[in-house]
């Protein structure tokens, strides 16, 4: 290869590199697994409310994780489950995770869930989960919305993929 050839390869290479990682880091769309992880596609958009005035609230961090199809969370190297991903909420509070189905624990009665940690400088920190038992016996209390729950309002099959629309709702910060 020659030098001139070799340098603008390594400079593409660079330029991919850098922005998949600004994509990845500052976008409300973010894909956990890749396309041959095993397990039943699934992509879960979410809307992030202020659970006082159930308006949007842009700008959220919002970092989820779980399990794989076998129930385990096979931790990288620093420790975390190797399926997971951070979104920032858009201007109309949605972030979207593409990834797949998690299961249960193996060795719990827990079912499948996802877990999500929410920060950002406008909103109080906070570890809501989504349950999927909750969405199936219909044990939501939308009249009185908390803060360490994912309300998951639909879950839909088409074409083998399944599709979720959830809500998390937030805890503004008072100045």
């Amino acid at each position: 290869m020659s030098l001139s050839i070799q340098k603008i390869f390594t400079t593409l290479t660079f330029s991919l590199i850098v922005l998949s990682s600004c994509a990845q880091q500052n976008s409300s769309v973010v894909q956990l697994t890749g396309k041959n992880e095993p397990g039943k596609p699934f992509t879960l958009s979410v809307t992030i409310l202020d659970v006082d005035h159930k308006k949007p609230v842009p700008g959220v961090e919002v970092f989820a994780y779980h399990t794989n199809y076998k129930g385990n969370y096979e931790q990288d190297a620093k420790g975390v489950a190797r399926i997971h991903g951070t979104a920032i909420s858009d201007a109309s509070g949605n972030v979207k995770f593409i990834t797949i189905y998690p299961r249960g624990y193996n060795d719990s009665p827990t079912g499948e869930h996802v877990h999500f940690r929410i920060k950002g400088t406008n909103v109080v920190a906070s570890d809501p989960e989504l349950m999927f038992s909750d969405f199936y016996n219909k044990k939501y209390d939308y009249n009185h919305p908390n803060t360490f729950q994912c309300y998951l309002k639909s879950l839909e099959e088409k074409n083998g993929s399944l599709y979720g629309t959830a809500v998390i709702y937030v805890k503004k910060k008072n100045y």
